[in-house]
């Protein structure tokens, strides 16, 4: 399959492609920085033979995603995956946050995710077996103290997810939800936390791959998983 990966270039995403290289899906990276995604598509093709290209788009910019359409399209790059994962966190609590802040944090987690199937939902109409895979987070099934900005962001991802799948069933688009706990990835640097006490990126890679094996009538719409612990919580 053509799988374009938002927030590709790092972390779940990269890790998401990794496990897709390895299953011989066609990819396109998508991140803002050309640096990050020039390494990590040269380390997929060092580990599989799965063809690889990348281009710099800044989720936040309806101006970018409206070029990042247009930039697939004379590419000739058709996907009939996407699986968004772009996001940002921001720490702190609601009151005590900025209004821009939160308007940041709704925009990247969630409204780029919109603007994105917008821009490609008609072509994934015209192909058979497309899907939609959309990385939210537990935090979108409960409070999530001192990441509220991204837990409120994540909630509205959750319900975009509910949504979507009911509206594109029946032109055959599927629409998975998966909602990982504490991942470990850079969100964690400097904080001093125990050896296999959260989920490794490459346990989401394995999971998003994992949906993209099943008969084209079976649709997974939601997975979660945690830590064996639970989740690490301020």
């Amino acid at each position: 399959m053509t799988v374009m990966v938002t927030g590709g270039s790092r972390g779940i995403g990269l890790a998401i492609a990794q496990e897709l290289a390895k299953a011989g899906h066609q990819l396109l990276l998508v991140a803002r920085n050309a640096r990050r995604l020039e390494r990590a598509a040269h380390a997929i093709r060092e580990t599989s033979a799965a063809e690889v290209q990348y281009l710099t788009c800044d989720l936040a910019s309806l101006d970018d995603i409206e070029k990042l359409h247009t930039a697939c399209v004379a590419a000739g790059f058709r996907p009939n995956v996407l699986v968004l994962n772009a996001g940002l966190f921001i720490e702190g609590s609601l009151m005590e946050s900025s209004d821009a802040a939160f308007a940041d944090s709704l925009n990247v987690n969630l409204v780029s995710m919109y603007r994105v199937v917008k821009s490609f939902v008609r072509s994934l109409k015209a192909m058979n077996g497309s899907r939609i895979i959309l990385i939210g987070s537990t935090g979108g099934f409960e409070a999530y103290p001192g990441g509220a900005l991204c837990g409120v962001a994540k909630w509205g991802v959750r319900g975009f997810a509910v949504n979507l799948r009911h509206e594109l069933m029946g032109a055959g688009v599927g629409v998975t939800l998966v909602a990982p706990g504490g991942t470990l990835t850079d969100a964690w640097a400097g904080e001093e936390i125990p050896e296999g006490r959260l989920l490794e990126p490459a346990d989401i890679g394995k999971l998003v791959a994992a949906t993209l094996t099943l008969s084209s009538q079976a649709v997974v719409e939601e997975i979660i998983v945690r830590p064996m612990l639970g989740d690490i919580r301020a």
